[in-house]
């Protein structure tokens, strides 16, 4: 499942934070494919015009925790579409992920 977090990339753990690295590109690559993710739109699991923002945040992060990132963005045709419920994802990570609990009470 395609998802966008946006939730402080600290709060993440290192699978969650990998996670939606990986599943920003392919992301990407749908769009690029010209694939529909009109059905990730609806849900509120991404916002096509934050990829860019987005990947800044989570390239920023794992270079704080000293990952090395060698995946630049692809050129995508960027528009306006999604919207994320940032506080229902948070309380979602918290709920499934034993260690963005951890990270979520620093």
């Amino acid at each position: 499942m395609t998802r966008m977090w946006m939730t402080n990339p600290k709060k993440l753990c290192r699978q969650h934070l990998l996670g939606e690295h990986k599943e920003l590109h392919q992301l990407i690559g749908s769009l690029n494919k010209g694939k529909s993710v009109k059905g990730h739109i609806e849900k509120g699991q991404v916002e096509i015009h934050n990829i860019k923002k987005r990947h800044k945040q989570l390239v920023k992060e794992m270079a704080r925790r000293g990952y090395k990132h060698n995946s630049p963005l692809p050129k995508f045709k960027d528009y306006k579409a999604g919207k994320i419920n940032i506080f229902e994802n948070e309380k979602e990570l918290v709920r499934r992920c034993k260690e963005c609990r951890k990270l979520a009470k620093k």
